[in-house]
């Protein structure tokens, strides 16, 4: 990173337009990567500089540039609840279903950390619902692990997989046997949940809940009418 470049990076992720559009216009490169292969235009999307993104697409930001992680400039928004950068971004052509070096989306982000409206946005922009990552965890299961209700309806309606599996059969269900939720297993059993799937242990979502959780139990062992 010359000189000029570095005047333009670091007044970018200091919140000065003036002085990193005079850089710009000196002929600074609007894509300089620092040392973990990270562009202004993602330090500056996950920390909310709205203001500083617009200016930065003005110059021909590339947005789906990717750091050392893998990660972009769309993730970073999208964790940190940033709903107008995350549209800016997906206008200028963000990938929305851009995967990290964990199979992370982010959607999955958004998800896990409950912002139901940065989930909305990037639903309707096409974020598929039903990516697994690495583990085999989907973003309906992030936000079973984190339970968050909100967004958890909001996936349902929107197709996702509710007995989908990760990599060691857990569902949905199971996690939230496990967590203790007795309202959100009541929840995901009434949206369609199959109590009887087994994970690779061969354990069913009752063996998940803890000793004495009698209020998880008692749906987990209601007998359906026939």
């Amino acid at each position: 990173m010359n000189d000029l470049d570095k005047q333009f990076f670091e007044s970018a992720v200091a919140r000065d337009v003036k002085t990193m559009r005079a850089a710009l216009e000196a002929g600074a490169n609007v894509d300089v990567v620092n040392g973990d292969r990270r562009t202004a235009l993602m330090r500056v999307s996950k920390r909310g500089y709205e203001e500083v993104v617009e200016v930065l697409f003005e110059y021909n930001a590339r947005v789906n540039l990717l750091d050392k992680n893998n990660k972009t400039a769309l993730m970073g928004a999208s964790k940190n609840n940033h709903y107008n950068i995350v549209e800016l971004l997906l206008k200028h052509d963000a990938v929305v279903n851009q995967s990290d070096y964990r199979g992370r989306t982010a959607l999955m982000r958004a998800a896990f950390l409950g912002h139901l409206h940065v989930v909305e946005l990037l639903v309707e922009n096409g974020a598929d619902i039903n990516i697994a990552d690495e583990k085999g965890r989907t973003a309906l299961m992030d936000s079973v692990i984190a339970f968050k209700v909100d967004v958890i309806k909001y996936l349902l309606t929107q197709g996702a997989q509710i007995n989908a599996q990760d990599y060691n059969g857990v569902t949905s269900l199971m996690r939230a046997s496990f967590g203790g939720y007795p309202e959100l297993v009541q929840l995901l059993l009434d949206a369609g949940a199959d109590k009887r799937i087994v994970d690779h242990e061969n354990q069913l979502a009752i063996h998940y809940v803890r000793t004495n959780n009698f209020e998880v139990l008692k749906p987990l062992l209601k007998v359906e009418e026939q």
